[in-house]
């Protein structure tokens, strides 16, 4: 296992002499006494404790859970959208019925996503990040908030609804001067193409969403044109359908970058119906190109075509250190 975590923790050491000194305890029975005596602390004390019991009431009961968003401080405005908190620190707007972060926000205020997570631990300090498919923002506020003092984040979305929020997003955050938006889409090529634009997302009693989307043609260009004359460090692709598409379009990128990664989703099971796996895996070996398997947040292992092509789905690193 090849561990790539970035996060460093330092540890401290509490000694606490020991005294001879008498503790008068009555006076600390008055002080509690009068504390309880006390209506304004008495009333804020039970209030927390009906909140606590709330949220872990609402996390198991479905009746209860729809109060857990207005408790952490939802904001809901119009059109099904709504303003709420990454771990109450950043604000961020979603569309309500977001089927792939929108429960996870709402809910639990953190994304629990191996893809999400292993990129916030790829970073350093000085680097040049590039989102493709950066949705409403999500790694653009978090690694964002890590890069101001040195470094770029690149967060390219095609979508024209949610590339406006997660330029809203970018504001509300305050790093206009860190993060970069390009709104087009990616492909290998300038011109047009197709995406599918979510219309809603109704869960069932199961938890699973039945999606109903439009498709909607939107401006398009390659990586090499849009990161014309930039250098970057680091790549995150979140579309597991169209990785093999971007990256032909990252040819020269690809050629000249030294030390660089590429964090993808990769649906293996779904492109396989139209695409080589296995031709398109070969080609980018053969530009200097290592496979790596993302297995928790912070571990990695290499994998080769073979596995990688018997897999279904996969969160894979790709690797060029020469």
């Amino acid at each position: 296992m090849e561990n790539f975590s970035n996060n460093y923790s330092s540890q401290r050491a509490f000694i606490r002499e020991s005294s001879n000194e008498e503790v008068d305890y009555s006076a600390h029975q008055s002080l509690v006494m009068s504390l309880l005596n006390n209506k304004l602390i008495s009333f804020c004390i039970i209030l927390s404790l009906i909140v606590f019991f709330g949220v872990v009431v609402g996390e198991k009961s479905k009746i209860f859970s729809r109060f857990i968003p207005t408790l952490r401080g939802e904001i809901v405005l119009s059109d099904g959208y709504v303003i709420t908190s990454i771990d109450h620190k950043y604000p961020i707007l979603i569309k309500k019925s977001d089927p792939r972060i929108g429960y996870q926000l709402r809910y639990k205020g953190t994304v629990d996503s191996r893809f999400d997570e292993a990129a916030l631990n790829l970073y350093m300090r000085g680097d040049t990040v590039v989102e493709v498919g950066a949705h409403y923002g999500y790694n653009s506020i978090m690694i964002g908030q890590a890069l101001r003092m040195g470094g770029r984040y690149i967060a390219i979305e095609g979508n024209p609804g949610v590339s406006r929020c997660l330029y809203k997003n970018i504001i509300l955050n305050d790093l206009s001067d860190t993060v970069e938006i390009v709104r087009k889409a990616v492909s290998d090529h300038q011109g047009t193409c197709a995406i599918d634009d979510l219309i809603s997302a109704v869960p069932d009693e199961e938890g699973k969403h039945s999606i109903v989307t439009r498709t909607v043609t939107v401006e398009c260009d390659s990586l090499d044109e849009i990161l014309k004359d930039k250098k970057v460090s680091l790549i995150l692709i979140n579309l597991p359908s169209s990785l093999f598409t971007i990256l032909k379009g990252a040819q020269r990128i690809l050629n000249e970058s030294r030390n660089l990664q590429i964090l993808a989703r990769l649906n293996i099971a779904k492109i396989a119906k139209t695409i080589d796996v296995r031709k398109e895996l070969n080609l980018l070996r053969q530009r200097g190109l290592r496979f790596y398997e993302v297995t928790s947040p912070s571990e990695i292992k290499e994998v080769f075509v073979d596995e990688i092509i018997s897999k279904k789905k996969l969160v894979i690193l790709m690797k060029k250190d020469r």
